[in-house]
């Protein structure tokens, strides 16, 4: 007994430093992380080309040519848009600073007997020039000289974080099959059966989340940016986008891109009642999508995560590994759920928690017998007028007879 516990306490002590050495090499794990799962989501891909005859290495490079190839024409496209946007924004703040203090804000007052109010904007730019440099002072040459240095070791790691993703993710991809080999001979034996199992249930939750929530929210970004486009909204295409990339929280989405929208509009037609009219309409017809078309057929119930877990999933990977964590954080997070449903399915079987089940039964003498799953008990009654009892327990180990 004494050696399974302390073997137990062995087990235990060893995931603990395991984790905790991987957490402080959190900086260097990461890429790997993010590599493994872009090795994970490619990987049917390129095993389906790998078996119409290609060499593993071409199917490789096919795959991550094409992903270049779309990346480069997304950008090619979509950028200048969004920067003809953002440069339309800027240009538009002075007038709508004007536009607020001319007519919402007193409007605003009128409406609800306010103090009048006014956006001053030169104590708007005081405050924001004293900001910049209580916290980025700049008053010798050797915090300019640290600030730069930092910035461009930050933009180095960056750059060779994005630069060696791919070429980990090639390596992941190359030696794919060997490697699930590898893992699967660590497997004991006993356990091989249930384990497996279980990686196919987070292979399924996995494979549902790819499939689902990612397509999801792309396609509702496009939804919201095409409807904005639609009824003349100047900045629609970079409110869409957000609203699609916020949706992977539920309805942080919506409500994000319907504030921004109907600010949007406000700036750009005023009090405008059909504009905003039509920006309900977009976000309403988005909502109907996604609920009656999007979410059942993409994504249905496969994951199993509550609004509650996917919000704190999303900013514990944030606060954990940046936007990284943040887009890794729900697949790791479905991964958990299954983990854990497992591990409550084995503690409900377990002798801690199971209670002995009863079985009486009435014999024929009068007399009662009580089994359970690891002792018989027979309980003779005599008489009902007798103050005797005899009651004798049968145990597989044990023969205990008490006269009472």
């Amino acid at each position: 007994m004494q050696d399974r516990t302390l073997k137990r306490l062995f087990i235990i002590a060893g995931i603990a430093l395991t984790l905790w050495v991987l957490y402080l090499l959190k900086p260097v794990v990461i890429p790997f992380v993010g590599a493994f799962f872009i090795a994970y989501l490619f990987s049917p891909v390129v095993n389906k080309l790998h078996h119409i005859g290609l060499p593993r290495w071409l199917s490789i490079a096919i795959v991550f040519i094409g992903i270049g190839v779309l990346i480069t024409l997304a950008m090619w496209y979509v950028v200048p848009l969004i920067w003809q946007q953002l440069m339309y924004a800027k240009s538009k703040i002075p007038e709508n600073i004007v536009w607020i203090n001319d007519t919402f804000l007193p409007w605003l007052s009128s409406k609800f007997n306010l103090v009048p109010m006014e956006l001053d904007t030169d104590q708007i730019s005081t405050a924001v020039m004293d900001y910049i440099h209580t916290n980025y002072s700049m008053d010798s040459i050797q915090s300019v000289v640290l600030k730069v240095a930092q910035s461009g070791l930050n933009f180095i790691q960056v750059g060779g974080t994005i630069v060696l993703v791919p070429i980990i993710a090639f390596y992941f991809l190359l030696d794919w099959k060997r490697m699930l080999d590898s893992l699967r001979r660590l497997i004991p034996p006993k356990y091989e059966k249930t384990t497996l199992n279980i990686v196919g249930e987070c292979h399924s939750v996995l494979g549902a989340f790819v499939k689902g929530q990612f397509l999801v929210m792309f396609l509702l970004g496009v939804v919201y940016a095409v409807g904005l486009q639609l009824i003349g909204l100047e900045v629609g295409l970079i409110i869409g986008m957000v609203a699609g990339l916020a949706s992977i929280i539920p309805y942080l989405g919506f409500a994000v891109g319907i504030i921004a929208a109907v600010i949007a509009s406000l700036f750009q037609f005023g009090f405008n009642w059909t504009q905003l009219l039509l920006v309900f309409v977009v976000f309403g017809v988005g909502q109907i999508i996604e609920g009656y078309v999007l979410q059942p057929f993409l994504l249905g119930d496969k994951i199993g995560l509550s609004p509650v877990a996917v919000v704190f999933a999303v900013l514990a990977g944030a606060q954990l590994a940046g936007f990284l964590g943040m887009l890794i954080a729900l697949p790791v997070a479905a991964v958990i759920v299954v983990l854990l449903k497992h591990l409550r399915e084995f503690y409900e079987q377990s002798d801690l928690y199971a209670q002995p089940d009863l079985v009486v039964a009435n014999a024929s003498d009068g007399s009662v017998h009580i089994e359970t799953e690891s002792m018989n008990v027979e309980v003779e009654v005599k008489d009902q007028t007798s103050n005797h009892q005899q009651v004798t327990e049968k145990s597989s180990n044990i023969d205990r007879s008490e006269d009472q």
